[in-house]
């Protein structure tokens, strides 16, 4: 292994644990009021996609086995797919007409 990729993908744990933590507080800061659902949408794609990109790199670090890679790109589409739903309601909640 190159250093240089052991130590993006060590970066990249490092931030996808911040990510987690700021996905998890948020779904505790928008339990109420208007923009709940859409915030539970985004916070869920967030921890989706923080958790898949976790996998590829400790697929890529330890090298694990393969299935591990394919769930963590199941995991990246459904992420993907709660992110955009989450901002499509974020959007439509704030261009609305009075």
């Amino acid at each position: 292994m190159e250093v240089y990729r052991v130590i993006i993908n060590i970066i990249a744990l490092a931030i996808n644990v911040c990510l987690v933590y700021f996905a998890v507080r948020l779904l505790y800061i928008f339990k109420g009021g208007k923009m709940k659902k859409p915030w539970i949408y985004i916070s869920s794609g967030v921890l989706a996609l923080a958790i898949s990109s976790s996998l590829f790199a400790l697929h890529y670090l330890f090298e694990i086995h393969a299935g591990l890679h394919a769930f963590g790109g199941v995991l990246m589409v459904i992420g993907g797919l709660l992110l955009l739903v989450g901002m499509y309601l974020e959007y439509r909640s704030w261009t609305k007409p009075l």
